[in-house]
């Protein structure tokens, strides 16, 4: 299926500490951060941080914590001075929530902002159901270094599915998302494409951007359900209008070849653009091959050329085997039929040819040498 799961999130919502009109605000700003919803993580974070400068303290805590995030939205950035205020006003609080009551999301906050695992497990321990989220992602992150043992694999996997699966008990609809993601993928429990189905049909219910996505996904693909390509880029269109980078990919998809809906490349590569500056690999590679062939766009071969590199560097297949095509034809770069050999071979690698593989540790060729 292409691009049918975006992968785990770790939705998280807050309490109030003696503020009552907190939740709301705080809920949608750390929810959407990690939901694939990226509208509304901006319209949130304009409430948060407006709150914060009336000094609502839990606000700014929150603000600060998130303001050094890579992807934070440009009104959350601060320097250091204001961010220290921030959580000096507030982290004694939730200090005494967590030690003194056991507060299980004054124990999550706190992991939040120190990154520490000890402190994530104590909100784990108390029940805490975006730290359950937060724990089974670990987990399932942890396993590749662990490949040697496959029981002790098999076993990490099964705690992952059962914290999202804990989560997703207690209505939570990132652990919904989570759980149908293990059922998808077959991680702690064995694949299972219509429960997949119906936990990511319950968290698109909820408005989960990702979940929708994958659901359109389900209808283009004619898994679980009978094909159905105007269905699917409703829901692709749906995802997408909440500034999901995968919906926006695949709505963008659908637009270029005219699948259940007319054809409009010049949509199709504005969508792609937007998505492809999220980070969306597939849609930056996929954005390169409109460029390269002047598909809604003025053609630009030597942009699409840097795309595609971009893509590769990501461990990305295709991205790699377009960079060989670039080499073999002299566009967008100087033809040279040497890395047009390397490129072809690292996709396969890529893929999990081992002779592929083998090649790459033999020739020297692990490290990309391309800038």
């Amino acid at each position: 299926m292409k691009k049918a799961i975006t992968i785990f999130a770790v939705l998280v919502a807050i309490v109030s500490f003696g503020d009552s009109t907190s939740v709301n605000a705080i809920e949608r700003l750390l929810n959407s951060r990690v939901s694939g919803s990226r509208n509304s993580y901006l319209n949130a974070a304009d409430e948060v941080m407006s709150q914060a400068k009336k000094g609502k303290k839990l606000y700014g805590y929150v603000a600060a914590i998130l303001s050094t995030e890579p992807d934070a939205p440009p009104n959350l950035r601060m320097d250091d001075e204001t961010r220290n205020n921030y959580i000096n006003a507030c982290e004694g609080l939730l200090k005494t929530q967590a030690t003194l009551k056991n507060n299980p999301m004054a124990w999550y906050l706190l992991s939040l902002r120190t990154g520490d695992t000890n402190t994530l497990k104590k909100a784990v321990d108390a029940g805490n159901v975006q730290a359950l989220n937060a724990w089974g992602t670990l987990l399932v992150n942890k396993r590749s270094a662990l490949a040697s043992s496959t029981n002790e694999v098999n076993t990490l996997l099964l705690e992952a599915f059962n914290c999202f699966n804990s989560a997703a008990n207690k209505k939570d609809v990132n652990g919904i998302y989570n759980t149908g993601t293990c059922y998808w993928m077959g991680i702690g429990v064995p694949k299972d494409e219509h429960r997949a189905f119906e936990y990511f049909k319950a968290a698109a219910k909820e408005g989960h951007p990702e979940a929708i996505n994958n659901i359109g996904a389900f209808f283009r693909e004619g898994i679980v359900v009978d094909k159905d390509l105007e269905t699917s880029v409703k829901w692709f269109a749906k995802s997408a209008s909440y500034g999901n980078p995968y919906g926006q990919f695949n709505y963008a998809l659908a637009l270029r070849k005219g699948e259940g809906i007319s054809k409009d490349l010049h949509e199709a590569a504005r969508l792609m653009q937007i998505a492809a500056a999220s980070g969306c690999v597939e849609a930056i590679d996929a954005y390169g091959c409109m460029l390269w062939k002047g598909e809604g766009v003025l053609e630009d071969t030597k942009k699409a050329f840097s795309l595609f590199l971009q893509a590769a560097k990501a461990d990305y297949p295709p991205a790699m085997e377009n960079l060989s095509t670039c080499y073999q034809q002299g566009k967008g770069v100087e033809a040279n039929q040497q890395k047009s050999i390397e490129w072809k071979i690292r996709s396969r690698a890529a893929r999990g040819d081992r002779n592929a593989q083998l090649w790459l540790i033999q020739n020297n060729k692990l490290k990309i040498e391309e800038h």
